[in-house]
């Protein structure tokens, strides 16, 4: 019995340790010309799992020459039965003087299901061209509970 008892223990913990360790993050990067963003620039996410939530933010990386205080956007997406939204986002980066180059995460959508199967086009569009940005990109994750 204690033989049992020794394995079912075991197996409980490694379907915890399978169940916890899974989280998935998938981060694409953009670098942009001459210190600069000021084009829109694609992103794609191949989605196979229609009931997952998941985490989408916006990542950029800013240098010495990045002055602004804040920086407006327009995200577009394109899901793959062609459904398309388009909206405005800001966002408000920090002013690290002793931490250049610095990279900085911004929330853009929490416990998102994508559900249909298929390539989702991310197209993130600044306003204007703001210097000091030398990329921008996408982090897409599972939401963890």
């Amino acid at each position: 019995m204690d033989k049992f008892l020794r394995y079912t223990l075991l197996a409980i913990v490694a379907v915890v340790m399978v169940a916890c360790g899974n989280t998935q993050r998938t981060v694409v990067m953009h670098d942009n010309e001459h210190n600069s963003w000021d084009d829109y620039e694609d992103f794609y996410y191949d989605n196979s799992d229609t009931l997952g939530k998941r985490d989408i933010d916006i990542v950029v990386r800013y240098g010495k020459g990045y002055t602004a205080d804040s920086v407006s956007m327009s995200i577009l997406c394109v899901s793959p039965d062609s459904l398309v939204c388009e909206e405005p986002f800001t966002i408000h980066i920090p002013h690290l003087a002793d931490m250049r180059p610095e990279v900085q995460t911004f929330p853009y959508r929490h416990n998102v299901v994508l559900s249909n199967k298929g390539r989702y086009l991310f197209r993130l569009r600044p306003d204007c061209a703001i210097e000091g940005i030398t990329s921008v990109g996408l982090a897409i994750s599972e939401t963890e509970n």
